[in-house]
């Protein structure tokens, strides 16, 4: 298309609009029409929407799963049975590596020791005589003494025992010796009821030692060890400690073999040791309010 423009006259901006809009008309004449394009961005704008929710709600889906699954993690122990709910969520939970278990979480449990059958004298009162279920509480309190005891007196003295019908009496020993314990725990009398210990004093003479040490609790231990046929050789030697602890009496010994001549292989500091030990003193304190014993009466001691 040309134009016929004159000579000597300018350009004629509206003309050239109308001329380049003649031009694309007749360049378009014949093509099909173009679609309609916003139907289909509406439909794809639906779907997009749809989409995001759908990913809301599967991720905070996820969430509730894991805390429901964390809450009954929390409940289950690896011995069976099962623990308080405890708070716990997924969020809450930290990326930083947990600690490997202690050695005693993963060491192998110990056997239970096997009893010494020691049959009691006439008239004596023994755990045959109590109520099964009474009996078991007794028995199992003998098999915790015995695990610790062994743990904490010296190795000389050999494996730890329970004696089968007296909660307060111990058997150890090795290479043929037999060291007899006593762990007990006996109620008070009411006042005047028994004697009072005598002074904690050294008395030559007889072979005794004796010492005193009060914790800052106010626990007072006495140690007496003590060697019969002090003025004979050879001596045995017995050792033992005492103390108060709620309303009871408490009393730790381990004796020599006399049979044999050969004394406690255990001296006072070490058993005192033992006696201050906190979990000696959990099984004191659990003996104090569960009483397994007779209450004293002219006679302390186990």
């Amino acid at each position: 298309m040309f134009t016929d423009r004159s000579p000597g006259r300018g350009p004629d901006p509206e003309a050239d609009d109308l001329l380049i809009r003649a031009a694309m008309e007749q360049a378009a004449e014949g093509a099909p029409a173009l679609p309609d394009l916003v139907p289909v961005a509406l439909v794809q704008g639906r779907r997009r929407r749809n989409r995001a929710r759908a990913a809301v709600g599967a991720g905070v889906t996820g969430v509730v799963a894991l805390g429901v699954l964390g809450a009954v993690v929390s409940m289950w122990s690896p011995d069976g049975g099962t623990r308080p709910a405890q708070t716990w969520s997924a969020a809450s939970q930290s990326t930083a590596v947990s600690p490997p278990p202690s050695p005693a979480a993963t060491a192998a449990p110990r056997p239970v020791p096997t009893p010494v059958h020691i049959e009691p004298d006439p008239g004596e009162s023994s755990m045959a005589d109590l109520p099964v279920a009474e009996r078991l509480r007794h028995e199992e309190f003998q098999q915790h003494v015995a695990v610790l005891l062994e743990e904490l007196l010296p190795r000389r003295l050999g494996p730890v025992r329970p004696v089968d019908l007296a909660v307060n009496q111990y058997r150890a020993g090795q290479d043929g010796n037999t060291f007899p314990i006593i762990f007990s725990v006996r109620p008070r009398a009411a006042p005047g009821g028994a004697p009072a210990d005598p002074p904690c004093r050294d008395i030559p003479s007889k072979g005794l030692q004796c010492r005193s040490v009060t914790l800052p609790g106010g626990i007072t231990f006495r140690s007496v060890t003590a060697a019969e046929d002090a003025k004979e050789s050879p001596t045995v030697t017995d050792v033992d400690v005492r103390f108060t602890y709620g309303f009871s009496t408490v009393s730790l010994s381990v004796g020599g073999d006399h049979s044999s001549m050969v004394s406690a292989p255990v001296n006072a500091e070490q058993l005192l040791a033992v006696a201050r030990d906190s979990r000696f003193l959990k099984l004191v304190k659990y003996a104090d309010r569960h009483p397994m014993e007779d209450k004293e009466h002219s006679v302390r001691g186990g």
